[in-house]
């Protein structure tokens, strides 16, 4: 019972902070209405093409926390529905047998091994120019050049 309520806990965290910001937007949008009639009743909000500065006033004070709102109750759902059992475990993450495929991957890699593995092909490797030759073609074609 105890191992329940403690992995509930976090969620419950979330829900509390969701709903608390949940009232906070509801205390903001109430805010921001008495501002925007009293700046109307004022004057001070005359003429057309303020509906953008309304809804940016919106949106600074109020709309921010809806989300936030949102993403914490989001977050404690997915906590909550998304809970590891650990009673299931038995104790040992890995098993012999995880070991030895993992071991026998590693001996089929390219690693720090001094040889090449099997994926090395000598007949797909480019050829190399030594310095030397480039240095000799270079000299005799300026000497055909002459």
């Amino acid at each position: 019972m105890t191992k329940k309520i403690t992995q509930i806990i976090p969620s419950i965290i979330l829900y509390l902070s969701s709903a608390l910001l949940a009232v906070f937007t509801i205390w903001s949008l109430s805010n921001c209405n008495d501002v925007i009639k009293q700046a109307k009743e004022a004057g001070q909000l005359v003429g057309e093409g303020i509906e953008y500065s309304i809804a940016s006033f919106y949106m600074a004070n109020c709309a921010q926390y809806f989300v936030f709102a949102l993403l914490l109750a989001a977050a404690g759902l997915l906590l909550q529905r998304k809970q590891p059992d650990f009673s299931k475990l038995d104790g040992s993450v890995i098993q012999d047998q995880d070991v030895a495929a993992i071991d026998d991957a590693d001996d089929d890699s390219a690693g720090d091994d001094d040889e090449p593995g099997e994926w090395y092909d000598e007949e797909s490797e480019p050829e190399t120019i030594e310095e030397d030759e480039v240095v000799e073609e270079a000299e005799e074609e300026e000497k055909e050049e002459e």
